[in-house]
């Protein structure tokens, strides 16, 4: 079962939605209009299960392209749900937006069919309604208070009278999706790649930069893999930023590529890798993700290949810790490469999971150490005794060693660098920590 939270803005439909699914998914602020696209996530009331629709506020009387862009997001969820919540402003009291909305709502109708409609009467935490909202055709409604908490007894008895059908099934599969956060600057073109994977335009894009806000997670499959979609904000350098929804956006994002497994930095191919893209991409280097470079709008040049090229040595550079990072050419407009994200995706999440048996690794290890000793210290040896590996995602080695604190950094780099090329671990994350080894000997 699926419910459209429906409104003007700022009526308080995200912090619903929030209150609804139990923690702040979405974005919320006293500035109208925050939400742009629609959200789905699944919710719980006093045991009644079910998935809940954030949208955009409805706006019939702005002609601007973006309202209206807006407006069919709603009507989306509209024709997705099986509920109907207008949600409306308590204090406030009816506005000309809100007869707006349900005669909107009801002419909804004529493409999507009848839909029972629960009026919610929103920010009730003085436990008085100072309008008659029955006028709006919807009965007299529910008073709740999504910031406070309070009404959602009545809320739940309005939604129990319908037949909530059994939850389906969960699939069975083990296989847990493949968590992809598309990232990079504003206006490049996030939201229309994956508009172009979905083969449907199920998220706002336009012109203008800082359309998207909220951090929105689709879940799709790619040849029978389950892949989770992440669309997020633009990132600008923090000098650049001034609204404090701006800062509110970027940290959603952020919480959400700590929660992901590749990072597809997207670039605009007539302006690739600039500071703010090197800066982003160190950062999902620094918390351990598989990181791909996309280069988009490669319809708009001449010349793709010799960009790429370009791109390629200019990476090398910058990720010297990271060997062979993923460069491709993608074209959203033209849903070209698509594909290849995937493909490449998947190959080097295997390697990331990749768990290697302690007496393989430690073949290799003697191999290594004795094809290149660590050097003298002092004109003592330092003895490396042993190597396990701790940890995937990523793949996390610890080395234990005599002098461990002697050993140079650049013998790490020697043994990351031989690991990759060894076991084909190119192109992700590694991680390899010295330790040193106890002196059985010290206590005595």
């Amino acid at each position: 079962m699926k419910i459209a939270l429906i409104g003007r803005p700022n009526v308080g439909k995200s912090t619903l939605f929030n209150r609804l699914v139990g923690m702040k998914s979405a974005i919320v602020g006293d500035m109208p209009g925050i939400t742009r696209d629609r959200k789905c996530t699944n919710a719980n009331l006093c045991g009644l299960e079910f998935s809940v629709l954030d949208t955009p506020g409805v706006d019939t009387f702005s002609k601007d392209s973006l309202a209206k862009s807006m407006n069919e997001q709603s009507l989306a969820a509209v024709k997705e749900s099986e509920i109907i919540c207008f949600v409306v402003d308590a204090i406030e009291g009816i506005t000309e937006y809100d007869k707006a909305i349900a005669s909107w709502i009801r002419s909804s109708f004529k493409t999507c069919g009848n839909k029972p409609v629960i009026l919610i009467k929103n920010k009730s935490e003085s436990g008085k309604v100072f309008s008659d909202f029955s006028s709006l055709g919807f009965g007299d409604g529910v008073a709740v208070s999504a910031e406070h908490g309070l009404g959602f007894d009545e809320f739940y008895q309005a939604l129990a009278e319908f037949d909530f059908p059994e939850e389906k099934a969960e699939d069975t599969s083990d296989e847990p999706p493949l968590k992809m956060a598309i990232v990079g600057r504003p206006n490049v073109g996030k939201s229309t790649l994956i508009n172009a994977i979905l083969g449907e335009n199920r998220l706002l894009t336009g012109d203008k930069a800082g359309i998207t806000r909220d951090a929105i997670p689709l879940n799709w499959k790619f040849n029978n893999h389950p892949v989770q979609l992440i669309d997020t904000a633009g990132q600008r350098r923090k000098s650049k930023v001034e609204e404090k929804i701006e800062t509110v956006s970027v940290l959603d994002a952020w919480r959400y590529i700590k929660q992901a497994n590749v990072v597809i930095v997207v670039m605009d191919i007539k302006n690739p890798l600039e500071k703010q893209d090197i800066t982003i991409a160190r950062k999902a280097f620094d918390e351990g993700k598989i990181i791909i470079f996309a280069l988009n709008k490669s319809d708009t040049v001449n010349n793709p290949d010799e960009v790429l090229k370009n791109v390629e040595f200019r990476v090398e550079k910058e990720f010297a810790q990271l060997p062979k990072v993923s460069c491709l050419l993608v074209s959203a407009l033209e849903k070209k490469g698509l594909a290849r994200i995937f493909k490449t995706a998947l190959k080097l999440y295997e390697a990331w999971t990749m768990r290697i048996s302690t007496g393989l690794l430690n073949k290799w290890f003697q191999a290594a150490v004795a094809q290149n000793p660590p050097p003298l210290v002092n004109g003592l040896p330092i003895k490396l005794k042993y190597i396990s590996q701790t940890n995937s995602k990523p793949p996390t080695f610890a080395v234990f060693a005599n002098r461990a604190e002697h050993l140079p950094s650049s013998y790490e780099r020697y043994l990351l660098n031989h690991l990759r090329k060894s076991f084909d671990l190119w192109g992700i994350p590694l991680r390899i920590f010295v330790r040193q080894r106890e002196n059985p000997y010290s206590k005595r």
